[in-house]
């Protein structure tokens, strides 16, 4: 008889047992995840009236990639922009749970009478909670939608994400016995940094390939494809020093903002639910009979002091965020066991050999209790909750009411400085990253490939520089340019702006000057001064040329449209089966008098509001004639009526500056879409050919718009008309800028009277 590989054996074991186990799990109302671990202890040496799995280290690999595909998945369910609504109450949760758990696990440890790295490293383990068990659990009770569901999922990421930092500071506890204060912060800063570049050009590239390749992405190509990315990305993320759970999950975030997100979850669903099925079986494998009896007394103190530690601080933590008593209970119920990340904590101190051999037992046996008391926590939330909040004071109750996450949110967005820091830091953030990453990929990569193929010294410098300078420009001007409207708003609105706001431009000036000046400095001897002069030149270049606009504009676009595709996809066909379109949504009219003219005799005169980005389309003069979208040389009167348009950001903003002017009054501030404005002209008597009308233009291949800027694309001198917006796959762009560059494929919204539609229609731009 053929002799057949052990390894075959043992998971026709694997999958026999497992399914037997969980099917009588499945009987009694248990969840199948403790049907796995069960049946991972019946087969495991620990276990003798069974047949035993002969080769342990096959199976752990199998497990590994069982991580790999459930942390894939998670990412597919939970995009980067449930990770964004939950943000800020997830990492407020995860810090206030973690910190105290770190806490009292040291204390716990020294307790028991354990050594001091050995308490230590029981804090970071019982300070994380299982994202694979809630999940799982989640999964089976069909709970997932759920609001707390969202957030606890949220806060598990955010766990696991700083799970990777609390690594970096024990290995540099357990290898130099104390911390250097700036060289972890350094190595934490530089591994963030790390991680937002490789998620940039993830979200940059990634859609883009998908949608260029959409028709030929069968199943089965999607899926080989998919699965490709998700361990390219965990390869990467472990060059980069980070966990392959990490590098899974970051690749089905990204995918999930994808048009085909639901599509690629819907094929990796039954991979995952194999390899998560032996991942769990490798987790009962280690539960050891012997260590369970060895240790009773503080395996049962800490798994006490788990449940209600990680109930007790979850529960403070999303209340400290702001959310809902019923929601923060939930979560508290949720979050009640010892994470799969406890496990890579444990091995850490294990491999490091700063820990006892009796750690890791313990902590799996912990983790075994508490996954199976983990169903009947979660189960009992809601009931917990309902009684809690009887059981409370009337004016604790009273302040639980009042303080919640929505209240909490209208009180920030009324503040305009909360709305731009918010903005400005994530953009600076974002660009420190990118200018790191090609710094760094410049001097490291690209000179050492130049080196080997070129002799000149001399070229090969000033090649890599060039090089690092150009992809280097578009990002400058991202992080540098003012032009804003929150910026301009804040500016006028008080004196006290002016600075703060200066300050901040400064900062990301020195900011992008610092990545030039290392270029230089790391390429040519030349002194600190000639450095710092030739940054600053690259830098104003950066800021003011239309290359570097243009090109920065279309890379935000892209990322934009990127990381925004199904949501895109999503509101395109809400729209489409509510026969709307996005223009009608975003842009405004405003109604504004000429009180005093002064020197302001013309359109142009009011520069203004070129500074808003909001456009005039319409000037009413006192004598009732009429001029459609007014051109810069259009004169103006007293008592004329000017109607502008614009995004409500932009009107309101600009509405500042009115109020501060005393030629110009604000005439009616109740702002009307374009859609209701250009319904609203028959009404007003206008006759048919005087009217403004919208239409949809879409660019071609080899049209004389594309690959042109705004300005230079002769369309308003053509046809009589304006451009108010671009839709560019499938992303909105309500009035862009002069030194927007229009691509092929774009739909270009314009606005103009019934001549510029005759002209488009007899040009063949627009059909009959």
């Amino acid at each position: 008889m053929e002799h057949l590989n052990s390894f075959i054996v043992d998971l026709a074991l694997i999958l026999v047992t497992a399914g037997v186990v969980t099917i009588l799990f499945k009987k009694i109302n248990q969840p199948v995840v403790l049907g796995y671990i069960v049946a991972g202890f019946l087969i495991s040496p620990n276990f003798l009236w069974l047949p035993t799995v002969t080769d342990i280290a096959d199976i752990d690999v199998w497990a590994d990639i069982g991580i790999i595909f459930l942390m894939f998945a998670l990412g597919l369910e939970f995009s980067f922009h449930n990770i964004a609504k939950v943000g800020g109450s997830a990492i407020i949760t995860a810090v206030v749970v973690m910190s105290a758990m770190i806490m009292i696990g040291f204390g716990v440890g020294q307790l028991l009478g354990w050594g001091r790295m050995d308490s230590i490293f029981l804090g970071g383990m019982i300070s994380m909670s299982s994202t694979m068990i809630i999940l799982k659990a989640y999964d089976e009770l069909k709970l997932k939608n759920e609001e707390f569901a969202r957030l606890t999922l949220g806060v598990l990421v955010i766990e696991d994400i700083v799970g990777i930092f609390m690594m970096i500071i024990l290995t540099a506890l357990s290898v130099s016995k104390e911390v250097s204060g700036l060289q972890l912060v350094s190595e934490i800063g530089m591994l963030l940094l790390v991680l937002i570049v490789i998620l940039c050009i993830g979200i940059y590239i990634v859609p883009t390939l998908l949608r260029k390749a959409s028709n030929f992405l069968s199943d089965e190509i999607l899926m080989i494809a998919s699965l490709g990315f998700c361990f390219l990305m965990v390869v990467i993320s472990t060059q980069a020093g980070f966990s392959e759970a990490l590098g899974a999950f970051l690749a089905g975030s990204i995918l999930a903002g994808t048009s085909k997100g639901e599509r690629i979850e819907k094929l990796v669903e039954p991979l995952k639910d194999l390899f998560g099925a032996v991942f769990f079986v490798s987790v009962g494998m280690l539960i050891e009979p012997n260590m369970l009896i060895s240790y009773i007394g503080p395996i049962l103190l800490i798994t006490v002091v788990t449940i209600i530690g990680q109930m007790t601080f979850s529960c403070i933590g999303v209340l400290a965020s702001g959310q809902p008593f019923e929601r923060a209970v939930r979560v508290g119920f949720s979050m009640v066991q010892v994470g799969e990340f406890s496990f890579i904590i444990a091995s850490l101190g294990t491999s490091l050999g700063v820990t006892g051999d009796f750690l890791y037992p313990i902590v799996v046996c912990v983790s075994v209790i508490t996954t199976f008391t983990t169903p009947i926590f979660i189960k009992s939330g809601e009931k917990a909750a309902k009684k809690l909040y009887f059981m409370i004071p009337n004016k604790v109750r009273a302040f639980f009411q009042n303080y919640t996450s929505e209240r909490q949110t209208e009180t920030a967005t009324d503040s305009d400085w909360v709305r731009y820091l918010k903005k400005y830091f994530v953009k600076l953030l974002i660009g420190t990253a990118l200018l790191l990453g090609f710094y760094s990929f410049g001097i490291k990569y690209i000179y050492t490939y130049l080196s080997e193929i070129m002799i000149n010294q001399n070229a090969i410098n000033i090649t890599t520089f060039t090089v690092i300078v150009l992809a280097m420009v578009p990002v400058i001007n991202m992080i540098c340019t003012k032009k804003s409207i929150l910026f301009n708003k804040l500016w006028l609105k008080s004196r006290a702006n002016i600075l703060p706001l200066l300050s901040l431009r400064a900062i990301a000036i020195a900011i992008s000057s610092l990545f030039i000046i290392l270029s230089l400095e790391a390429l040519f001897p030349i002194p600190l001064e000639i450095s710092v002069l030739l940054a600053l030149a690259v830098v104003a270049f950066s800021m003011k040329s239309g290359f570097a606009k243009g090109r920065s504009a279309y890379l935000q676009m892209t990322f934009l449209a990127n990381f925004n595709q199904k949501i895109l996809n999503h509101a395109k066909a809400k729209r489409e089966g509510e026969n709307t379109i996005w223009v009608d949504e975003v842009l405004f009219v405003c109604k504004f008098k000429l009180t005093k003219i002064y020197k302001r005799k013309q359109i142009k005169d009011f520069i203004a509001s070129r500074i808003f980005g909001v456009m005039f389309i319409d000037i009413v003069h006192s004598d009732g004639s009429q001029v459609l979208l007014p051109r810069a040389e259009d004169k103006v009167a007293e008592d004329d009526i000017l109607y502008a348009m614009g995004t409500k950001e932009q009107l309101e903003a600009y509405m500042v500056y009115i109020d501060k002017v005393d030629y110009t009054e604000i005439e009616d501030r109740t702002l009307v879409t374009l859609k209701k404005y250009i319904s609203l002209q028959e009404s007003k008597g206008i006759k048919p050919d005087d009217m403004l009308l919208c239409a949809a233009i879409p660019i071609e291949q080899g049209s004389d718009f594309a690959r042109k800027p705004i300005a230079e694309s002769g369309f308003v001198e053509r046809y009589e008309g304006i451009i108010v917006g671009v839709e560019r796959n499938l992303l909105p762009i309500a009035s862009p800028s002069r030194d927007f560059i229009l691509l092929e494929n774009d739909i270009l919204w314009v606005l103009g009277a019934q001549n510029m539609l005759d002209t488009l229609i007899k040009n063949g731009l627009l059909e009959e």
